[in-house]
């Protein structure tokens, strides 16, 4: 169980990592798809990503 909670531990701080990306991304000015700015593919990622992590812990910690 502890081995499990710091693996869970390790992918959330991966992801609020992720999130921190104005420390490594120099993010262009100009549009892309359907003229959305560039960061907003990433942010959507990081909250799909985010999403799924959250689903899979509560699914293993929280059995019925």
């Amino acid at each position: 169980m502890k081995k499990k909670g710091f693996l869970w531990l390790l992918v959330f701080i991966f992801i609020i990592l992720l999130s921190q990306d104005y420390l490594f991304v120099d993010w262009e000015l100009k549009s892309s798809l359907f003229g959305f700015p560039q960061w907003i593919f990433y942010f959507l990622l990081i909250h799909i990503l985010f999403i799924v992590a959250y689903a899979l812990f509560m699914k293993h910690f929280w059995k019925e």
